[in-house]
């Protein structure tokens, strides 16, 4: 089974799937992840950046300047656009290569896909799992992970796709607003909902 777990910026996504890839013994990839690999010196998608970012976010021995670039990326909307168009079609490529990995192996597979419905991207996976929370816990969660402002924060979230059009197209939606606990409780009755499908068993 391929599993994608999405969600806006600041949602909690990435340690809900941390979770729920624990209570299905699943393997985990991570689109963002997978960015930052493309994006190490001579990686297949640092060449290209480099070309359209400008030195200014490069060091002498190319590393580029991650925290830098990121609050470039949360005020640009054509500069984000830019580097989504570089990077995008080569993560899709890697996931779908973890896919194939991973149905061989009869394994359950979780990607974490930020901007799956953006891209439309989510008829590569059997079952998608939107992460929200409310949007004051968000832009919270953004200023102290980013080290941003609360302009740049909601200009982040304001960029995104309105939550009400993911959740109509999400398979299972988790409410990740309040307590983890609380979160959990919804994981579980997810996994369980999962094992007793027909995809689980032919994973």
């Amino acid at each position: 089974m391929n599993i994608c777990v999405t969600g806006g910026i600041g949602s909690g996504k990435s340690r809900v799937c941390e979770a729920l890839a624990g209570l299905l013994s699943a393997s985990v990839v991570s689109a963002d992840a997978l960015c930052r690999d493309l994006l190490v010196v001579h990686g297949k998608g640092w060449r290209e950046a480099r070309s359209f970012l400008g030195g200014e976010f490069f060091s002498s021995d190319g590393e580029i300047d991650r925290p830098r670039l990121r609050k470039a990326l949360f005020s640009d909307p054509i500069l984000r656009k830019r580097l989504d168009d570089v990077l995008h079609p080569l993560v899709r490529d890697e996931l779908r290569l973890a896919a194939g990995v991973a149905h061989r192996q009869q394994r359950v597979l979780l990607s974490e896909v930020p901007l799956l419905f953006e891209k439309g991207w989510q008829g590569d996976f059997d079952w998608t799992v939107l992460v929200f929370a409310d949007e004051e816990s968000c832009v919270r969660r953004v200023m102290l992970r980013d080290h941003v402002s609360e302009k740049d924060a909601r200009l982040a979230l304001a960029a995104q796709m309105p939550l009400q059009d993911k959740i109509r197209l999400a398979d299972s939606v988790v409410d990740n607003s309040f307590s983890f606990d609380e979160t959990l409780q919804q994981l579980n009755q997810l996994s369980q909902e999962m094992r007793k499908n027909s995809l689980f068993l032919d994973a």
